[in-house]
This record gives structure tokens, C-alpha cells and sequence, in this order.
């Protein structure tokens, strides 16, 4: 009997079956291995992505990372198990003669058996390693059912992903175009109402990002889609409201503040996606486009100075939209990209106009 063999594949089963039921059933966040692996592969693919400008490369990762994880699961689930069955050169047997599995063998039984199909070419042996052999079968039917149970949230919460997106990038493209469509000569209208709105929605998929944290790889190709350039030019846009801004022109506070805080929980699940700080903070919007709008602003020097403790916030911001494989140029101003325009009533589908 090998003890090595024995230790090493009820630690590797351990360890596996953790990672498991952390990623499955807890609002932790992934596992260390599921985390570590998504990471890895989700920076490799930037790092692709970086050269070829391509996104339909990062499009895809998210499905090919949730079906990467179910299947690194079962190979770590299936060496750890035939470890365990080639320890002991009497725990298998062949079946038809009766003599002890080769090393083959025992890997082809721990397939079938972790699979649930029981072929029945090759028996254990004595009653322990039939116990073993049950306990291997229920192993896999749970890796299975739990697998297949952690797909269906993080598909639902993708889509609302998408939603959330969609309704940021409709109040506008960029912070000055949010702050710009919302300004009615007089203030900013019912933008109050929209803040209201947007608190929860934001508060619950930071929730689901804690909780799922392979939802910072579901990348989307359309800029309006895209959850972190939304978040970023409507993060930047409050930011401007509460420091670019007269006091008395400000939206309530009441409706600006749980949606800046909101946001602020949001930042703090990139740790989940190993997401640090960039080392540069990007640049701030400029609020001359906001005075060519007769937008009243404080000076652009009371503006710098005022945001200058919330350095790590927007560089967080700028992590954030880098790791999704885009430049900050994507919502800079409304004077470097026009992203929301294809939701305007002037945008065509096919060779027809929308309105």
C-alpha cells in the first residue's frame, strides 16, 4: 500500500471539493483555485487582445471560462480519485479474471465510476474500497449537479449585466454627455429619479459580482453594453456633479449619494477578479464641454483640487475599464467617442432610420 499515493489524493480531493462548494454555494466569490484559474486565463486573453485589438476573443471567454472551470473540477476530482485507487495493488479488480487492475485500469474505473455510468469491467475488492467506491460516485454526481446549478444564476445575472448597462449607457455616453442630456437651462430635471432608480440595481449586481466573480469576464462588444464603461462614465458623470458643480445646482443629495456609494461597493468586488488600483489616475472630464452647454461649474482648479481624495476611486475606475479590454478614451468625453449615439432615434438598423 502506497500512503503517499493515499495522503496526496484525499488532500488533492480536499482541496478540489472546497474550491467546489465555495464557488457553488457560498457569497464568498469563487474558490482559490477557480479564481486563480479565471485570472490567468482572463489576463492571458487581454494580454491577446492588446496585440490583435480583437473582442471577439474577450466575447467569448466568458462561456469558455465557466465550462473551463467544470472541466479543470472533474480532472482534479478524477486524478485526486485515481490517486486514492492506486494506492492499494488489490483494490481494483479485473472483473473477468479476477486479478488486480493495472494502473490503466484503475484510471478507466475511477472515470466510469465518478461518472456514475458503473460498467461493472472492473469490482473493488474488499468492503472498504466498495464504501470508497460509492463515495467516489457521489462525488461526481454532486460535481455535476452543482455545476450545472451555479450555470443558470450566472447566466440570469449576465443578461441583467447587459440591462444595467443598456440603461446607463441610455442616460448617456460619457459624463459630460450624462450630465448635458439631463440639464434643462434651469437644472437637472428628473435625473433625481433616475439616481433613485439606478441605487439598487447597482448595489444588487455588485452583490452578484461578490458572489459570482466570474461575471467580471463576460465581456460584450457593443460599447453600450458594456458594464464597466457604463459604470466608469456614470461614476464620473456623479463625480462631476458633486465636485464640478454649484452646490445649489446639484441634484438632492439624497438621490446622488446612495447612488456614489453604490457604485463605491461596486469598485470593491474587482478584488474578487484580483483587480488592483492603476498606477496613473485618468483625466478628468473637462468642464468647458459643460460651459459650452451654459452649464454652470465651479473653476477648473477648485475641481482638481476637490477630487484629488478620490485618486484611488478613478483609478480604480481606470483598472476597471483596462481590464475589459478598452482605453479610457472609450468614455473620456462626449469629444473622444460618441458610445451611447446608436441608441438615438437617428441611429439606422439595416438601411432604415429608428424614428
Amino acid at each position: 500500500m502506497s500512503a503517499f499515493l493515499l495522503t496526496l489524493g484525499f488532500i488533492l480531493l480536499t482541496v478540489v471539493s472546497s474550491d467546489v462548494l465555495t464557488t457553488t454555494l457560498t457569497v464568498k466569490g469563487g474558490g482559490f483555485l477557480t479564481n486563480r484559474f479565471s485570472s490567468w486565463v482572463w489576463h492571458n486573453a487581454t494580454k491577446v487582445h492588446r496585440h490583435n485589438n480583437n473582442h471577439r476573443l474577450l466575447a467569448g471567454m466568458g462561456l469558455l471560462l465557466i465550462l473551463g472551470m467544470a472541466v479543470l473540477w472533474y480532472l482534479l476530482t478524477w486524478t485526486a480519485w485515481s490517486l486514492i485507487f492506486c494506492s492499494y495493488q488489490d483494490a481494483i479488480l479485473n472483473a473477468s479474471n479476477e486479478e488486480p487492475a493495472s494502473t490503466w485500469g484503475r484510471i478507466y474505473f475511477t472515470a466510469y465510476t465518478i461518472t456514475t455510468l458503473g460498467r461493472g469491467d472492473y469490482l473493488p475488492q474488499s468492503t472498504i474500497w466498495h464504501l470508497l467506491t460509492g463515495l467516489a460516485a457521489a462525488n461526481g454526481f454532486f460535481l455535476v449537479t452543482l455545476s450545472i446549478a451555479y450555470l443558470f444564476p450566472v447566466v440570469s445575472a449576465v443578461t441583467q449585466k447587459r440591462i444595467l448597462s443598456v440603461y446607463l449607457a441610455s442616460l448617456g455616453g460619457t459624463a459630460d454627455e450624462i450630465i448635458t442630456r439631463a440639464w434643462n437651462n434651469k437644472n437637472f430635471g428628473n435625473l433625481d429619479q433616475h439616481l433613485i432608480s439606478l441605487t439598487p440595481l447597482i448595489s444588487e449586481l455588485g452583490e452578484k459580482h461578490l458572489t459570482y466573480p466570474i461575471l467580471h469576464y463576460f465581456h460584450s462588444r457593443e460599447r453600450t453594453r458594456s458594464l464597466p464603461l457604463s459604470i466608469a462614465a456614470f461614476d464620473e458623470a456623479m463625480t462631476i456633479l458633486q465636485y464640478g458643480v454649484p452646490e445649489n445646482y446639484q441634484p438632492d443629495p439624497a438621490a446622488l449619494n446612495p447612488a456614489r456609494r453604490a457604485c463605491a461597493a461596486f469598485l470593491k468586488t474587482l478584488k474578487s477578479a484580483y483587480l488592483e488600483p492603476s498606477d496613473s489616475e485618468p483625466p478628468l472630464t473637462p468642464l468647458e464641454l459643460l460651459r459650452n452647454k451654459s452649464i454652470p461649474t465651479v473653476s477648473d482648479r477648485q475641481f482638481q483640487e476637490t477630487t484629488n481624495h478620490i485618486n484611488k476611486r478613478r483609478k480604480l475606475l481606470l483598472a476597471l475599464v483596462r481590464n475589459d479590454g478598452w482605453s479610457w478614451d472609450a468614455i473620456a468625453s462626449s469629444e473622444t467617442t460618441s458610445r451611447a449615439t446608436s441608441l438615438d432615434d437617428e441611429t439606422k438598423i439595416g438601411r432604415r432610420v429608428l424614428y
